[in-house]
């Protein structure tokens, strides 16, 4: 009964995404036509009357779209499934495999935090001053060199690598989506039918996709070799081609370099509340993707919790349930695109408001309703706002933060998240008193964050 029910749940996502994805595809293809259409036009108007300037600059940017996404979104997906493949087995990997203690663990995890706290003050600079490409290209690196060091049971090696991965996530975070949005801005694609708003909207739901099959596939690589390191090793796999791509297709872009329509904004002077817009982005960042790292930790023995009180004592298909989490972050992700692009029923800062009062009131009524598949319900909106809310945030950092300083702004802004997620490591407790805390704390958090985007950001 309980396998029937989060299977159900499963195939109504997997219907439901394969029917949004099909809609899109559609719509693209539709945009790509009447592109064509105007080019075709464009060309035989120019060569009737002798030119017309303005219409032949659009054949160039729609070619220029395309060959942006062929370059950008391989590389976004190899590095994306790179993380993916890591994030199941890393705590199974310390406790079980390497049997260290759980407080070695956890010192283990606020490392890699700790670093990527630090990092954040002077990665986006440098990489705003020597280059984004090169940046990407240093992540490849570090992140390989992370992935490595599980090989080893030396515990300073771990330590290492923990502290590179904690670097390695920054840049991630940081510098891939400061050279997309600068290189988006120098193609000068934003007269053309791909729009920032619906490639933000793409990333999550790519990134959904390849979190069910990067899962899978760890799953499969682990089962075959035995040990939990294959998804590492699989993980620099997936970087290598990444970097041949960066280094082979990519062109450089630098802060100072931007063509964005912005005035350069001093970077300190952004945080201390100068830019109330950029401060505001910054709260929102913490709050929001600090209770999404306390909701990942804490769904599963929630589950359990509601299992236990129905009087079940089946092991929960945490696969399936996994895999309809995504689903739902999928489906949040499209319908992002749609309500942007296709419909243009909000704008992006309603999008954003709306999503973190919902995602507050998903959580805060988990604490009130103790059912099993309410639980799980709530659950799925909690992943649905969350695939809503990353491309919410990325278009409004993309049109609020300069090209000039877009890496170091970046970085700086996942100080407050890092500092949030050692401090709740460092507090965290077992049994549900304590989860109904935190979630409730949490709530209350986004409630009012839900009012400071509301007065403070502006469309």
């Amino acid at each position: 009964m309980i396998m029937d029910f989060y299977q159900i749940n499963l195939v109504a996502f997997v219907l439901v995404n394969g029917s949004m994805v099909y809609r899109q595809y559609r719509h693209d293809k539709r945009a790509e036509l009447s592109e064509k259409i105007q080019e075709f036009d464009a060309e035989h108007h120019t060569a009737g009357d002798g030119g017309d300037t303005a219409e032949v600059e659009a054949v160039p940017a729609a070619s220029s779209a395309k060959q942006f996404t062929n370059i950008f979104f391989p590389v976004y997906i190899l590095v994306w499934g790179a993380d993916w493949l890591q994030g199941p087995f890393i705590y199974t990997l310390y406790k079980d495999e390497k049997e260290l203690p759980e407080e070695i663990v956890a010192r283990l995890f606020t490392t890699g935090f700790l670093a990527g706290a630090i990092s954040a003050l002077f990665v986006g600079s440098l990489a705003d001053r020597f280059g984004r490409k090169n940046a990407c290209l240093a992540y490849c690196v570090i992140t390989s060199l992370s992935c490595l060091s599980v090989l080893s049971n030396n515990i300073s090696v771990l330590f290492a690598g923990r502290a590179l991965g904690g670097l390695g996530t920054t840049l991630m975070y940081t510098v891939f989506e400061a050279w997309m949005v600068t290189e988006y801005n120098q193609r000068g694609l934003e007269g053309t039918s791909l729009k920032l708003s619906s490639i933000f909207g793409r990333m999550i739901t790519l990134s959904s996709v390849v979190a069910v099959l990067a899962g899978l596939v760890g799953q499969v690589f682990v089962s075959w070799t035995g040990t939990n390191c294959a998804p590492f090793v699989a993980s620099i796999c997936c970087l290598a081609p990444a970097s041949f791509i960066i280094a082979r297709k990519w062109s450089e872009n630098f802060g100072e370099s931007g063509s964005a329509p912005k005035e350069k904004k001093d970077p300190l002077k952004l945080l201390l509340g100068v830019d109330k817009q950029v401060l505001t982005l910054g709260l929102t960042s913490c709050c929001f993707e600090g209770s999404m790292y306390l909701f990942i930790f804490f769904w599963s023995p929630a589950l359990k919790s509601s299992h236990l009180l129905a009087h079940q004592h089946s092991a929960l298909p945490f696969g399936i349930i996994f895999a309809s989490f995504m689903g739902a972050m999928m489906l949040g992700s499209m319908l992002f695109t749609k309500i942007l692009t296709d419909k243009r029923w909000m704008t992006c800062r309603e999008v954003l408001q709306t999503v973190v009062v919902l995602a507050s009131g998903s959580l805060l009524c988990t604490i009130f309703f103790r059912s099993e598949f309410v639980t799980f319900w709530l659950f799925c909106v909690f992943e649905l706002c969350v695939g809503m809310y990353f491309p919410a945030m990325g278009y409004q950092k993309g049109k609020v933060v300069g090209d000039g300083e877009r890496a170091h702004i970046y970085g700086l802004l996942r100080i407050p998240f890092n500092i949030f997620v050692v401090v709740a490591l460092s507090l965290t407790k077992e049994g549900d008193a304590y989860r109904e805390t935190i979630f409730m704390t949490c709530s209350g958090l986004l409630l009012i964050v839900g009012a400071v985007v509301g007065v403070f950001l502006h469309d």
